[in-house]
This record gives C-alpha cells, structure tokens and sequence, in this order.
C-alpha cells in the first residue's frame, strides 16, 4: 500500500493539520523548527520519506514571508528523504493580493510565490479560495483551489433557521461569485455592494444593487479580513438600511489589529472564518480539511495518472 505523510509545517492550525490527515488516511509529523539567532529559519522532517507522497501543509500567516520560506525548504527537505511525490498545500497563500503590476516597478508577487513552490520540489500545489483563481495558471503542474462553501453552508444553516429571509451578499462585484456559491448552498438570494452617487448632492452610498434587505439575515462573504474596515463599513450601511441581523464570514481570517473589534463596534452578530490560518478569539471557526482532503487527493489521482503516462 502507497504511504501518504502529511509534513505540517510552523503556524499551522493543528484542527487543519489533523483533520487533513485523518481524511486523506494519511500519517501526520510535525516538522521540527527553530529560529536561528541571526533570524534564519531551520526546519526538518524527521520522518523517512523514502517512495512516500509527502504534503506539505502551510499556511501564510502570520509572518508570510518567513511561512512561505519553510514550506519552500521543507519541500526541498522532502525531496531529499526520497519522497515520490511533493504537493504543497498552503490553507492562506501569501501575497497572493498581489496578482499583477499595479504601478510600474512591482513585481506579480504571487508569480514569484509559485515559482519558488515549484522550484523547491513541489508537483502540484492547493490552496483555499485563493484571492484570484486565475493566478494559480502560473504554477507549472496540477493545482486546487479548493472551495469552502460546503463547509460555510454546514455552519451557517443552524444559526439561520429562524430567519424569514436570508441574503448572501459581497462587498464588491469581484466577490460576486463567492457569494453565488455560498448562497446557492444555503437556498438564498444573493448580491454585491455597489457605490451610487447622488447626482444632485454628490453623496455616496453604498448599498445592495438589486436586493432590499429590510428585515433579512444578511451574510457578509469576503475571502480575506485584514484590518476589517470594508467589512465593517459595509455592515455598518446594511444595519442601517434596514437588515435584521448581519453575520461577518471570510475564508481567510487575519483581523489584523482591531479589526475584531470594528466589526463589534459596527453590529455584526457574528463573525465566521476558515481554520486556514490559526483562529482568532471571539472568531467561530469553520473546519476546511475535508474539502482541501477532497482537492489534494483529486491532485494525487492526476499526478498518478502522469505516473502511468511516462514512457517505460
């Protein structure tokens, strides 16, 4: 029988480590890590790995840029204990934010973050609902962007049975179709925010483009929460344009700061994020790894099948 060794690297939600490993059947080691005093990372797989299929489950935050490198090295790490094949798994991918040149001088900073996953030993790569699904294109092999909503929708149902009606609704049009998935789950309308200006005062609001939520539960979807002001402020208009509850949820929860607290502060009665990053208090959290599980061995069958493929 094929070995399968899930290698969880630093910063990791233990939740997501585990219950990747228990659903892909899979032995779980912890990598060993350490900092050095001049600030380099040390890490190392302490496992033999000789013919097995290693995943090397990340995730970028907090400290992106140091995560990103461990995973790199430890997949190289991998590699040299002999592992047939390398899948790195990233729950947050970092930088991925900056998926083109927004001025002249900048880099495609999640182009390099591919490379370099690609350039260390991984075959195939998988994230949770990475910001802009095309800028996975540029890893060169299999990849997954895994969807959440199934688990969104599974969290979600309970604390809205009693609503009469339920919206889903993004904070912008880029986010539409997140919310069109998780709302197709759930069995409710959907929307995005939209920006009107007054022709005549000049004022801008900011409300659904086509739904009146008087009275609704009103879901909140974005992919990622930082600093939480867009969604705070968008709460904030929807409470005050006559929504009934409104219930904060991202794939990706950073609350950076005081993000938490601004969405307290503007009415949100609760906030939901994805365990791809490790959970913040007063955050209910969302178990993904069943369906990043469901990815990864989606990439494996590909990887087999290029296996099967090679020329004798």
């Amino acid at each position: 029988m094929h070995r399968y060794v899930v290698v969880a690297a630093p910063g990791l939600p233990r939740s997501l480590a585990e219950g990747l490993a228990e659903s892909l059947g899979a032995e779980l080691v912890w990598a060993e890590h350490k900092l050095f005093p001049d600030g380099e990372s040390y890490v190392r797989i302490s496992a033999g790995l000789e013919a097995a299929t290693a995943i090397i489950a990340s995730t970028g935050y907090p400290e992106p840029t140091r995560r990103l490198w461990e995973a790199a090295l430890l997949a190289e790490a991998a590699r040299g204990l002999g592992a047939s094949h390398v899948v790195a798994f990233m729950g947050y991918l970092p930088y991925s934010r900056q998926d083109r040149r927004f001025i002249r001088g900048e880099p495609i900073s999640v182009r390099t973050v591919l490379s370099l996953l690609a350039s260390s030993g991984a075959e195939a790569v998988a994230t949770v609902d990475v910001h802009k699904p095309t800028s996975l294109t540029w890893f060169p092999g299999p990849v997954a962007n895994v969807d959440p909503s199934p688990a969104f929708a599974e969290k979600l149902r309970p604390l809205l049975e009693a609503a009469e009606k339920v919206y889903v609704i993004a904070p912008d049009r880029g986010a539409l179709p997140r919310a069109h998935r998780l709302a197709e789950r759930l069995g409710a309308a959907f929307d995005y925010l939209e920006k009107r200006r007054d022709r005549v005062t000049g004022e801008i609001t900011v409300k659904p483009k086509t739904l009146d939520v008087r009275g609704a539960a009103v879901v909140l979807i974005d992919d990622i929460v930082s600093t939480g002001g867009t969604m705070a402020r968008a709460a904030s208009m929807l409470l005050e344009q006559g929504a009934e509850t409104v219930v904060a949820a991202c794939t990706h929860g950073l609350f950076v700061g005081n993000a938490i607290e601004k969405l307290r502060r503007a009415g949100v009665s609760k906030i939901l994020a994805a365990n791809t990053v490790e959970p913040s208090e007063g955050v209910e959290t969302v178990d993904v790894s069943r369906q990043v599980a469901e990815a990864i061995d989606q990439l494996l069958e590909t990887l087999a099948g290029y296996e099967q493929e090679k020329p004798a």
